[in-house]
């Protein structure tokens, strides 16, 4: 090689050298994002099996969209409401809470849940728009003003009918729904046969072999408080301060009940009711009628044709009792955004589940129907008892006023112990001395 050929070559590898050292250095990969931490977010529940395993669908399905929270269900069905008092009390209570009528009140004064005015005014999430709730499902989560929570299903009581019996007496199932309580008293009668097919009232009639009633009564259901509201009355004022149990409309709601089971003789005993199961009469066929929430499942029992009806007519309207069920958030929790979004997110979930929903946007006969397939015979009628539905007036120590209420009044009565007239101006006082307590 050529003495300029050599000079060029190590001025090269001296070039190269130089221009390594200059380079600035490789960077090194940057660390994979590390992923946001889901807050865990417990939501106590009374749900049974089936209805957790159906609720735990909707939770995989809320978790996997979610960035925010993981919802992880605790079910108690046997001891809910111990459970959350005594977690409550300790400070240990669930991020959400499942909170029915007739506890959120006592639960709202005690300050244990979070007051979620503000955020539900300021959301534009669908389950937020207040407008779109019937008004007497949103009253029962609102204390002092103030919204304690939301509801999630608002059920009326129907009238659910055997149509295989009903037309054996010679009724249309098309005229049930004009029925008043002349006709359904009649009808009652007509329905219950001894085992030679006599009816009550009947020369020969058997009350100790009876093969199919026309109703089903225990006391405490049908809720009496309905009965007397049809009739006009009133079991508490709205301002909470009387319970007028002894006006003329309300012991004629109330005995009209009691005359259907002790005067008209068309509901079973009470000791044969204790023996067969009270809902179960009607499903194997031995009762005619009945009356259950808009959810119940009777229109699903097997071999039977089951619909549910409006409620017959009193003589001043056609109230119906409401269960309303909701969903509370914990004042204590830890996390109050991210349940608040958990919140939210499950409560229009579960509208979509439950049927009826307490919006009148859903509570429809399609959304009843995608929810419930086997409500598609009833849900026309469903959705045509929603403006009858009236929750009671509820307050903080409602608990007290509905066990005096229920032990002193309705199981006499119900039981043929005493008539309505005898018992009501005894029991009035003794109720109106617990609302009298409950204002103070």
């Amino acid at each position: 090689m050529r003495p300029y050929t050599l000079r060029i070559a190590a001025l090269l590898i001296i070039i190269g050298m130089l221009t390594a050292a200059c380079a600035p250095p490789i960077a090194a990969p940057a660390p994979a994002a590390k992923p946001v931490e889901k807050v865990t977010i417990k939501l106590a529940t009374w749900a049974g099996v089936d209805e957790a395993n159906e609720l735990q669908v909707i939770l995989d399905r809320l978790n996997a969209a979610s960035e925010t929270y993981e919802i992880i269900q605790e079910s108690s069905p046997a001891e809910y409401w111990t459970k959350l008092q005594t977690t409550i009390a300790a400070g240990t209570a669930a991020d959400l809470m499942w909170v029915d009528q007739g506890h959120l009140p006592d639960l709202a004064q005690k300050g244990a849940l979070l007051d979620i005015t503000d955020r539900v005014k300021a959301d534009d999430h669908p389950g937020a728009n207040l407008d779109d709730y019937f008004a007497s499902s949103l009253e029962r989560y609102t204390y002092n003003g103030r919204l304690y929570g939301l509801p999630w299903i608002a059920m009326p009581v129907m009238l659910y009918v055997n149509l295989d019996y009903v037309e054996a007496a010679g009724y249309d199932p098309e005229t049930i729904n004009d029925w008043d309580w002349d006709t359904f008293q009649e009808a009652c009668v007509k329905m219950t046969l001894d085992a030679n097919g006599k009816h009550p009232g009947e020369e020969g009639f058997d009350p100790t072999d009876v093969k199919q009633y026309g109703f089903s009564v225990v006391p405490g259901w049908p809720p009496v408080q309905m009965w007397i509201w049809q009739a006009g009355g009133e079991v508490i004022t709205e301002d909470l301060k009387s319970s007028p149990i002894d006006s003329p409309e309300a012991i004629q709601g109330a005995q009209y009940l009691a005359d259907l089971v002790n005067k008209y003789k068309c509901t079973p005993e009470q000791s044969v009711i204790s023996e067969r199961g009270f809902g179960e009469m009607m499903k194997v066929g031995q009762v005619a009628m009945f009356m259950g929430g808009a959810a119940d499942d009777f229109e699903r029992t097997e071999g039977k044709r089951f619909k549910a009806f409006l409620l017959p007519k009193g003589p001043k309207n056609r109230a119906t009792w409401a269960w309303i069920g909701g969903m509370s958030i914990y004042a204590g929790t830890k996390h109050p955004d991210a349940a608040y979004e958990a919140f939210m997110d499950l409560s229009q979930a579960i509208h979509e589940w439950k049927v009826p929903a307490p919006r009148k946007s859903l509570a429809t006969r399609e959304g009843i129907i995608k929810a419930t397939p086997y409500k598609e015979v009833s849900a026309d009628n469903i959705i045509a008892n929603m403006p009858n539905m009236r929750a009671p007036r509820i307050f903080p120590g409602y608990a007290q006023w509905a066990t005096v209420f229920g032990e002193r009044f309705v199981d006499p009565l119900v039981r043929g112990q005493a008539t309505a007239a005898d018992l009501a101006p005894e029991v009035r006082p003794l109720l109106e001395e617990i609302l009298a307590e409950a204002s103070q």
